[in-house]
């Protein structure tokens, strides 16, 4: 009896061993990582450096909250235009938005605006203003909406559009050929390792030193095509980059014009071109509609071997008004597209 009894429990033992064997252990769910988040901020980070042929990087709500530009730019810019753009664009307001880039490339024309802002919105404006939306994908999910990039596409006239819409931080919209708009895409997700964006690569990445932080910059990387080279007493034909910065002083507008080049033991008469052709830039039409005749400050000239630039104080409201009357066309066109 004891034999039959341990031959059993053995038997039972030995069931429960290969049962318990072949049922496997509840495994412990597999976190997966995160996704990084978003890289919004400079929004100039984005802007990627291949095909690149110019940028203007500017912070709007910081220049509408400076006390000395309110009145000028009201003469530019009414709040009645400022509301109708807004409306326009699903709720992006200049006066709200913190960075806004504009960069060509070859083919296309790429906008990015950093401020906080409702996708629903922003892609139903999208989707009124140009005549078909032929496609929308997510291109980036998840449970947080503040992480996910929406692109959609579609056709304005002859002309193809890109909206993508990064959370509800940030827009960018391409008009033309939307590969500089994806490589925006994946600045923002931190995929994109050994490209850099363009005010961190040569030559724009010595301008951005030169020119120095400020809420209005602008550049154009060279080498400088035909047209352009007999530019600045033909300076253009050699020079590596160019570049301008603005920032708010007192009643006038800081204004630095800065040109990289091979200049070296030729630096002075670099320097000299500069002066002539600011001095003919004053006594041109466009100068007196900019003010330029009368400066708050005396511009001041510089050069280095790889360098050469000027610096001037001008009045901000005729400057301003100056650049409204002279770009109107172009801005209307860019910011406030007909439906």
């Amino acid at each position: 009896m004891r034999t039959g009894r341990s031959a059993g429990g053995a038997s039972w033992l030995l069931v429960a061993m290969v049962v318990g064997c072949a049922s496997p252990r509840a495994q412990p769910a597999v976190q997966l990582p995160a996704p990084a988040p978003l890289h919004l901020a400079p929004l100039a980070d984005l802007a990627p450096a291949a095909g690149l042929r110019w940028i203007v990087d500017l912070r709007p709500r910081a220049l509408f909250a400076d006390p000395s530009l309110i009145t000028p730019l009201a003469a530019v810019l009414p709040e009645a235009d400022l509301d109708a753009m807004k409306r326009a664009r699903g709720g992006l307001d200049l006066r709200s938005i913190d960075d806004l880039v504009l960069a060509g490339y070859d083919g296309t024309t790429v906008l990015l605006a950093h401020q906080v802002l409702d996708p629903a919105r922003v892609e139903a404006a999208f989707a009124d203003r140009v005549a078909e939306v032929e496609g929308r994908a997510v291109d980036r999910g998840g449970d947080d909406p503040r992480a996910t990039v929406t692109r959609l596409w579609g056709g304005h006239g002859k002309t193809h559009e890109t909206l993508v819409v990064f959370g509800r931080e940030a827009a960018g919209l391409a008009l033309g050929a939307d590969a500089p708009l994806r490589a925006t895409e994946l600045f923002a997700e931190q995929r994109l390792h050994r490209a850099r964006p363009a005010w961190q690569a040569p030559p724009l990445d010595h301008l951005a030193e030169l020119l120095g932080d400020a809420p209005l910059r602008a550049a154009a990387p060279g080498p400088f095509g035909r047209e352009w080279s007999a530019g600045v007493g033909g300076l253009l034909a050699s020079a590596t980059g160019a570049g301008i910065a603005a920032r708010p002083d007192g009643d006038a507008l800081r204004v630095r014009v800065v040109l990289t080049g091979p200049w070296g033991d030729r630096a002075a008469d670099a320097e000299a071109r500069v002066r002539r052709c600011y001095e003919d830039l004053v006594d041109s039409g466009l100068g007196r509609l900019l003010g330029l005749a009368e400066p708050a400050t005396p511009p001041t000239f510089s050069a280095t071997p790889d360098s050469v630039g000027l610096e001037v104080r001008i009045r901000a409201e005729p400057l301003l008004r100056g650049i409204g009357d002279a770009t109107t066309t172009q801005f209307e066109e860019v910011m406030r597209r007909p439906r």
